[in-house]
């Protein structure tokens, strides 16, 4: 025999109050923080431009020019599947940034690449 659980009453404190105006669904954006999170793997990358030896400029490079162009795929690829939503809001400044960070990452990996170039060179 199945079991009948309790029957429970809804939280009247959760319900709207009557009259009240329904709560306004929540809007949908751009992944920013991923898009942040690009841009902070650069700068974590720029000390490592100064220092010596290839270690150094093997970790810069990562965070400097493979992550961040990881997460602007991401970011796309995120921005494309929120934007199927009704609720989505768009940012103006997604796409200038997108290309910043792109760019960033493309000198970042040209400082960080010619260090090791030229010391493997030797």
């Amino acid at each position: 025999m199945a079991r009948q659980g309790a029957k429970t009453e809804p939280d009247p404190a959760a319900q709207p109050e009557p009259g009240s105006d329904p709560p306004e669904p929540e809007t949908v954006g751009p992944p920013l923080l991923l898009l942040g999170t690009g841009f902070l793997s650069v700068l974590v990358s720029v000390p490592f431009v100064f220092a010596d030896g290839i270690p150094a400029h093997a970790f810069g490079y990562v965070f400097g020019s493979l992550i961040p162009i990881l997460l602007v795929g991401l970011v796309r690829r995120a921005d494309l599947d929120r934007r199927r939503s009704h609720l989505y809001q768009e940012r103006s400044f997604l796409r200038p940034a997108l290309a910043v960070l792109a760019v960033t990452a493309l000198v970042a990996a040209g400082l960080h690449i010619w260090p090791i170039a030229t010391e493997l060179s030797k």
